[in-house]
């Protein structure tokens, strides 16, 4: 009895350990702005090195799908630890306070995520392709993520373009295409769409991509995000 309590123990203390090696970013959905020309969002998570604590914040202008004037904010918190049990939460409140001002000038709503049309589930290998119906509109979605990618020996870096066909259930078709085939990023090794996030306009929609990384200090996954707004 006593050795199967230990290894319940240690069992329930393992659980709670936070995934140093490879560390995997948390996404967070900051809202867009009421008339859906905004969005922001953040990330945070440990660094795989030093165990310390980091997070980030972008504000996005949906029209150009560029960050805003000072929209990017990035912060280490290299005096503190995480322990078992802990999360990076933190980090990213700390951040995020300093950049209320921010999004108060954008106009950013916490209370208007957004509507979600498509999610991978984690688990799910990602796919190159995807095709689904948006059952509140009758809307059919088709979406293209084209990636390259680039090694050579101690190097990686890769790119992609996102294409993108609605097809309204009158039949009516409509096109748009983003994301940057021509910018290599290095140190990513792949892409994939996480999430698809409707505006409240009902006409911009947000893709939420995952960069997988290439080992080294940071490592495990990142995410980044390509506006388009419908014709």
């Amino acid at each position: 009895m006593k050795k199967r309590c230990i290894l319940a123990a240690l069992a329930l203390v393992a659980a709670f350990i936070p995934a140093y090696a490879g560390d995997v970013a948390t996404f967070v959905n900051l809202g867009f702005s009421p008339d859906s020309a905004y969005f922001m969002f953040g990330q945070y998570g440990v660094q795989q090195s030093t165990l310390a604590p980091y997070a980030e914040t972008y504000l996005v202008d949906n029209v150009r799908n560029d960050f805003v004037p000072r929209g990017v904010a990035r912060r280490v918190f290299v005096h503190a630890r995480i322990e078992a049990g802990q999360d990076a939460s933190g980090a990213f409140y700390a951040l995020f306070s300093d950049e209320v001002p921010l999004a108060r000038r954008y106009h950013i709503d916490h209370l208007l995520p957004g509507s979600l049309l498509y999610v991978l589930l984690d688990g799910q290998d990602p796919p190159a392709t995807l095709s689904f119906r948006d059952f509140k509109t009758g809307a059919t979605y088709d979406v293209a993520l084209n990636q390259q990618t680039l090694e050579t020996p101690g190097s990686v870096s890769s790119s992609f373009g996102i294409s993108l066909t609605v097809t309204s259930k009158d039949g009516t078709v409509r096109r748009a295409t983003c994301g940057s085939p021509e910018l290599r990023r290095p140190g990513v090794k792949s892409y994939a769409i996480r999430r698809i996030v409707q505006a409240p306009d009902g006409r911009t929609l947000v893709f939420i991509v995952e960069k997988r990384l290439a080992s080294n200090d940071d490592g495990g996954i990142r995410y980044m995000v390509e506006t388009v707004k419908l014709p």
